[in-house]
């Protein structure tokens, strides 16, 4: 029997690839796809390790001029079949190469010498040109300068562009550039209070090399983010953006459902596919294109094991950040996509202008969302163009190893209190189990424990309070369904516990904030919403799935104390 090719994980470098025997995953029709697009700058946004780094590696091993001889990488590739004008496009052009996705640096000095030095090692790799009658003295002086790391901020500000004319001049040719994960130092800089100083020179950077740049034959970005136009890509009126809900690219970044069943086959594991759509699958690209998050699936061939591993690959510092800094409006619709569907009517905004959440304490809800959506969090389930600014999309969570990360962030919303997890199992399981009593003392104890950490003074809504009790409710959704704020009866039920098992019981929650904390103002609160639940029947959609046995429970709170009330149907 033949022996398996070595699967490919952690390979970004294509050559390395091919030369391994490694599994292979065959993309190079996105050569012919970069040809095919006019647009002199291609901004290519996706998820990280969604095989990025890959394709620039592709690219340039197929488009770079030089001395070796590249082309039995790409033999029996898809490529090789078309016309012969894509074919004579193959070792033509000087290509510059750099790579960001590395500059994760907690201070703007770093970050700018970590910047020289990748700049640096690409002017290396291009050293020859030290030797080349075709350009200036004065010229190759600032080349070893930035060679060196020896050149001031300003020559560095410029130096691709520099770069792109001294190519042109030795090769007589126009320049590709590659620069792939551009704004991971603009991601960091944001969390590490730089943000402003390093927007000032990319931007110099970016727009010296790919605004008129004349030298520039094609210039490729890739990143998670399209940072927003007034922040770096001001006037570049040659820049073509393809984000994640764009039709251009679709299918060249992660693996569509054929090349997964391939894998699968090759590695004897197509048994497995209903699983693995399950945990790996849900990507929408475009309006069509259903992906694979290419890393998971490598893994998962590699360690035979289900879990989650694109989630856990690298730092999800930004996520985590805005999403606990959230308001308790943007929690609650977190939770009820957890427990629901899907959530409708966002509107999309790809533009991602880290201006709109420079304030740490209020983050903006809409940021959040789409920062979500470009990151790999969400995926589009539809999407409406007809609105006047930007498009309104339903969106939903893409699969189980994105849900599962979602519970562990809802669950380190509580990590920084002094509850263990068990205390708030415990009182879940009295309340499904229809122990009020129990769950009455559990929860004030939740209460007391957790709320002296959140600024309850500001947040004394009934939505502060409605997030909270979803956040405690978010594990039950594989044996029950969690409405929220659905309509039932002749009004809104704040929250719906449904049972898979219908001999269990039914709960229908509603809340209630007291005007103060005295017991007659509790109570009071607590007899008006047990008679809505009741004169607004909301069971109903409860006694109309099968459940005989309903609890009727009145949450109130007023600041830090909490109230309990229950009737049984």
């Amino acid at each position: 029997m033949e022996d398996l090719k070595k699967l490919p994980v952690g390979l970004s470098d294509f050559k390395k690839l091919i030369d391994k025997n490694a599994y292979f995953v065959d993309k190079s029709l996105l050569i012919k796809e970069i040809i095919d697009d006019i647009s002199e700058v291609k901004l290519i946004t996706r998820p990280r390790r969604f095989g990025k780094s890959l394709n620039l590696s592709i690219l340039k091993y197929y488009f770079e001029k030089n001395d070796e001889d590249y082309s039995y990488l790409f033999e029996n590739m898809k490529i090789m079949d078309q016309a012969q004008s894509y074919l004579d496009e193959q070792g033509k052009y000087p290509v510059i190469n750099l790579t960001f996705k590395d500059i994760k640096l907690n201070n703007f000095d770093h970050c700018y010498q970590k910047i020289k030095m990748v700049i640096s090692e690409e002017f290396k790799r291009h050293q020859y040109l030290l030797n080349s009658d075709q350009i200036l003295e004065i010229d190759k002086k600032h080349f070893k300068e930035i060679m060196t790391e020896e050149a001031g901020y300003i020559r560095y500000s410029s130096s691709i562009e520099l770069l792109s004319k001294l190519l042109f001049k030795h090769y007589n040719q126009e320049v590709i550039i590659l620069l792939d994960e551009y704004d991971t130092p603009i991601n960091y800089s944001y969390l590490n209070n730089y943000y402003e100083e390093i927007i000032e020179f990319m931007r110099m950077l970016l727009s010296s090399a790919f605004k008129d740049n004349q030298y520039l034959n094609t210039g490729i970005i890739t990143g998670i983010y399209r940072v927003a136009k007034e922040s770096i890509f001001s006037g570049f009126n040659n820049l073509r953006v393809s984000s994640i809900i764009d039709k251009s690219y679709s299918q060249f970044f992660g693996f569509t459902e054929d090349e997964v069943l391939t894998l699968l086959k090759y590695y004897n594991k197509d048994s497995e596919i209903n699983k693995v759509r399950q945990w790996y699958n849900g990507y929408r690209i475009g309006n069509n294109i259903d992906i694979y998050n290419p890393w998971s699936i490598l893994n998962y061939l590699a360690n035979d094991q289900l879990k989650s591993y694109w989630t856990n690959s690298s730092s999800n510092d930004l996520i985590r950040e805005m999403l606990v800094k959230s308001n308790s409006d943007f929690k609650i619709k977190m939770q009820r996509l957890l427990i629901e569907t899907s959530i409708k009517d966002i509107e999309i905004n790809t533009d991602s202008n880290f201006k709109d959440i420079e304030n740490k304490k209020i983050i903006n809800e809409g940021s959040i969302w789409n920062l979500l959506l470009l990151s790999g969090y969400l995926k589009v389930v539809n999407i409406d163009y007809s609105q006047q600014r930007n498009p309104a999309a339903e969106l939903k969570i893409p699969n189980l190893e994105v849900e599962n990360f979602y519970h562990e962030i809802i669950m380190g919303w509580f990590e920084q209190t002094d509850l263990h997890y068990s205390d708030l199992e415990e009182s879940i399981v009295s309340l499904i189990n229809g122990e009020i009593d129990d769950f009455k003392e559990q929860f004030q104890y939740i209460v007391e424990s957790t709320f002296s950490y959140f600024d309850v003074g500001k947040n004394n809504s009934e939505n502060f309070y409605h997030a909270f009790v979803l956040g405690l409710l978010v594990n039950l959704s594989e044996h029950y369904r969690i409405k929220s704020n659905t309509e039932t009866g002749t009004g809104r039920a704040d929250i719906l516990i449904i049972p898979q098992n219908k001999k269990r019981f039914g709960i229908v929650i509603e809340f209630k904030v007291a005007r103060d904390n005295t017991e007659a103002e509790l109570k009071k609160a607590a007899k008006q919403a047990i008679g809505q639940i009741i004169d607004k029947d909301y069971g109903v959609e409860l006694k109309a799935s099968g459940v005989e046995k309903i609890i009727n429970l009145a949450v109130v709170f007023s600041g830090k104390k909490v109230y309990i009330e229950s009737e049984n149907e």
